[in-house]
């Protein structure tokens, strides 16, 4: 025990010293904390939060859910840094944005949806709402900012097409009253206000041209096509198919955000919104691509992640960094490791040859008395030699030349002593 801590101990002290060190330059253990900006309560960003929020809580992770207008109060919230994780709609992003922020992920086409009376002429190009009443979301809604670049690319006269700010609800009750003549939202087909919406018999859905056209004049644009009987067959609605424009729902996040958590959250996303479709998608993104967000969606769990729960085996990848000095330290301890082995093994027998040595350099000088006394420390040091050593199998060869050495030296003296 002695000697393993002469030679250990050290090294044990370096190797923590080492750790110690490193982990300094660490960054600490992140708030476990999440701040989502959605839509109202009750739309499809909402509710994909709350499903979000409960596989987060799943993790251990708080999650405070914030209701806005819309996908420009909710980057308004981003911006200011008052709010962690943004839904945002696609069209509303300024690039200039990507100093601080960053995309996660598209996560569905969302329909830009044109509502008419059904008995009013029917509507094919969007320059026939030229002096209309058009409800266009409300302020502060991702709706409201992209029809407004729409009208501007038609060159609508703004000072003759009144625009109001209406949410969804209040637009389909000021239609059916006769109070605006048309309204756009932009909804997901899966949302149950779209099924309302087509089951009225005095609302229409309206199917637009031009379709290519737009989406070689806006990036964030793709036309899609709502088919006859999709969202429900039993009813058949649509009654036919829609042609409509679709922008995407995307996920912003604050730089500052930790990795760890972009990652995670990353993860539920994926796992929230896996569909044959392509979704989650790193395309149609106005901002970069958050590099953990980018490593997930394209590669996975780790192998770590998939043999561990996610915060073990997130802290056991942040430790990674702590391997470099370790390693430093390690090699070359590895490499002197088997001379320092051997030499200590050795040393077990190597040392007993100071004693032996001095009598056979001077045993042929000695007299009687002297020879009589070399003698008998020989012999004992022969029984110290078999209780004391103990050496591997591979080292038996040195033990044995030692106890000939001995019997050698010892044989000497003897046949001395005999004579005298």
């Amino acid at each position: 025990m002695k000697e393993f801590l002469k030679i250990w101990l050290p090294i044990i002290i370096l190797i923590i010293g080492a750790f110690w060190f490193t982990a300094q330059f660490l960054k600490p253990i992140p708030n476990k904390e999440i701040t989502i900006a959605t839509g109202r309560s009750g739309g499809t960003y909402y509710n994909l939060a709350q499903k979000y929020k409960t596989l987060l809580e799943k993790e251990d992770i708080t999650v405070n859910i914030v209701e806005t207008a819309g996908s420009i109060d909710s980057l308004s919230l981003l911006k200011a840094h008052e709010v962690d994780i943004s839904f945002v709609q696609g069209g509303t992003v300024d690039h200039n944005l990507s100093q601080s922020l960053e995309s996660i992920a598209s996560i569905y086409f969302e329909p830009l949806w044109l509502f008419t009376p059904k008995e009013k002429e029917k509507i094919s190009y969007l320059k026939e709402l030229q002096s209309k009443r058009i409800s266009i979301g409300e302020q502060g809604s991702g709706t409201g900012a992209l029809i407004e670049q729409i009208v501007k690319a038609n060159k609508l006269k703004v000072k003759d097409t009144k625009l109001e700010y209406l949410g969804l609800l209040d637009s389909a009750k000021a239609l059916k009253a006769g109070e605006i003549d048309a309204f756009f939202s932009v909804v997901s087909t899966h949302a149950p206000v779209i099924l309302n919406l087509l089951s009225d018999e005095h609302i229409e859905a309206i199917s637009l041209k031009r379709i290519k056209a737009y989406e070689q004049n806006f990036s964030y644009l793709k036309g899609i096509t709502i088919y006859e009987g999709s969202i429900d067959l039993v009813n058949n609605l649509p009654k036919e198919d829609i042609h409509l424009l679709a922008t995407t729902a995307n996920l912003l996040v604050h730089k500052d955000l930790d990795d760890t958590l972009v990652r995670l959250f990353t993860k539920v996303v994926k796992k929230e919104n896996n569909r044959d479709d392509g979704f989650p998608s790193t395309e149609y993104l106005e901002l970069p691509l958050n590099p953990q967000a980018k490593q997930y969606l394209l590669h996975g769990d780790t192998i770590l992640e998939k043999f561990f729960p996610y915060w073990i085996a997130a802290n056991m990848d942040r430790l990674k960094i702590m391997l470099i000095p370790l390693l430093t330290l390690l090699i070359p301890l590895f490499k002197g490791f088997m001379p320092l082995y051997r030499w200590r093994i050795r040393s077990k027998i190597y040392k007993w040859y100071k004693q032996l040595d001095l009598h056979d350099r001077r045993w042929e000088q000695y007299d009687k008395q002297t020879l009589h006394s070399g003698i008998t420390e020989i012999e004992h040091l022969q029984q110290e030699i078999k209780a004391d050593v103990d050496v591997p199998l591979a080292y038996m060869n040195e033990y044995y030349m030692l106890k000939t050495h001995v019997d050698f030296v010892l044989k000497k003296m003897r046949t001395k002593a005999q004579n005298l």
